[in-house]
């Protein structure tokens, strides 16, 4: 009898554990409010520490390994070269003008860290080593991912190390400015260094820098992250705060996710859907998803079939302005406005570092405006989308979706 008690009581002992587990288990709306509380917490810093301490959704984007592939990894921890660099990628957004499209990587799911200010033992923060206002190819730098940048013909160091020190939002975008017509521009900007042996303060004013830098570029380089490096976690130790999705495509991915973090660390995280913003000045909107997947959407495999750039006259913006003339696919005529962001990533992949679309590029948001304005507005009972070829001018002024419709989708 004694022996059969030895093998009832750790049975019973576990079932106890678990249920205890399960009814400590977050639910998705205490995760999603304090998603929202991160986001739309806009504050200098977080007491003597940088706001990233507290605010703001640190973001990283990611793809799933293909074992047909011969890959094998988790999305959660770091990879190659993330081990190589001592540090892994991720982007940082907040409501007050810090804000971009989508989560990068090409993907439509991942996760959310949790800020240090929420870590709780046993778990372990990481933290920041480095901020750049703009996607830097960090991949490519020295000095654990923010320093120069082998892609370039001259150096880089991490902001505070340049010659002259760039300390401050103005200097750091007086020194990114420089370099508006550069292909390279993004690979040349500085980082800001937020590191031991720095002091608090100094690391309270980097990130301000930061966060000062990319408003004033936000509207021009809305269609970029921001990017951070942040130090390794031990394998299945980062504090994932949850998983999100950004439209119904990375639902599976992040479900997966979900499910394999829960088999790996024992821990329950739940998913968010993110709904990035549309437009510079937008703001991102959070909420729970459902526990099945959601019924698979038919998307485009292309959505233009040719894009070229030519010169016309304009009666507004003069003679031999810049046009690049569209023509979509059948299928890209035919979508809805649910499948817009999508139809202008695959014009913007192709055409972001054209001079034409570059020397405009302070125009953030217009060749967008002027698109979906060519799929929403009718002029004489004649659906614009219908157009054989459309023609967007990057010289236009980013308008609201009313006026753009008013002025027959030619802002001036």
């Amino acid at each position: 009898m004694k022996k059969n008690l030895n093998r009832i009581v750790p049975i019973f002992v576990s079932a106890l554990l678990l249920h205890a587990t399960s009814a400590h288990a977050e639910s998705c709306e205490e995760t999603l409010k304090q998603v929202e509380i991160l986001y739309n917490k806009t504050v200098d810093s977080c007491g003597p520490d940088p706001a990233s301490d507290c605010s703001g959704l640190l973001i990283r984007g990611t793809h799933r390994a293909d074992p047909a592939k011969g890959q094998q990894w988790d999305v959660w921890n770091p990879s190659p070269k993330a081990r190589e660099l001592g540090t892994f990628a991720a982007s940082w957004m907040r409501v007050d003008g810090i804000s971009y499209e989508d989560p990068g990587m090409s993907t439509q799911n991942g996760y959310i860290i949790k800020p240090i200010d929420l870590v709780r033992q046993p778990e372990t923060p990481v933290h920041v080593y480095c901020a750049f206002p703009n996607d830097a190819w960090t991949d490519f730098r020295d000095d654990r991912g923010c320093g120069n940048n082998k892609n370039t013909n001259q150096t880089e160091a991490v902001c505070q190390a340049m010659a002259p020190p760039i300390t401050s939002a103005n200097a750091w975008v007086a020194h990114f400015t420089k370099f508006n017509n550069d292909r390279k521009q993004d690979q040349l900007q500085c980082g800001f260094n937020m590191r031991n042996p720095m002091s608090s303060k100094e690391r309270v004013d980097a990130f301000r820098n930061f966060m000062g830098a990319r408003r004033v570029i936000n509207t021009r380089e809305f269609q970029t992250q921001t990017e951070l490096r942040l130090g390794n976690p031990k394998d299945d130790e980062l504090p994932i705060l949850a998983f999100f999705y950004s439209d119904p495509r990375g639902l599976n991915d992040a479900l997966a996710n979900q499910r394999d973090y829960k088999n790996k660390t024992g821990k329950d995280r739940n998913i968010v859907q993110i709904d990035f913003p549309r437009t510079p000045n937008g703001k991102a909107t959070f909420s729970c998803t459902r526990a099945a997947p959601l019924p698979t959407q038919q998307f485009c495999e292309k959505y233009i079939e040719s894009s070229t750039w030519v010169q016309r006259d304009d009666p507004k913006l003069g003679p031999k302005t810049w046009s690049l003339q569209v023509v979509p696919t059948a299928c890209g005529r035919a979508i809805k406005d649910d499948q817009t962001d999508r139809m202008f990533a695959e014009l913007y992949n192709k055409h972001k570092n054209d001079d034409q679309w570059r020397q405009y590029s302070i125009n953030g948001g217009s060749l967008r405006r002027q698109m979906v304005c060519h799929l929403a507005a009718s002029f004489d009972g004649k659906p614009v989308r219908n157009k054989p070829e459309w023609n967007l001018e990057p010289a236009r002024p980013y308008v609201d979706q009313a006026t753009a419709v008013a002025q027959h989708c030619n802002p001036y």
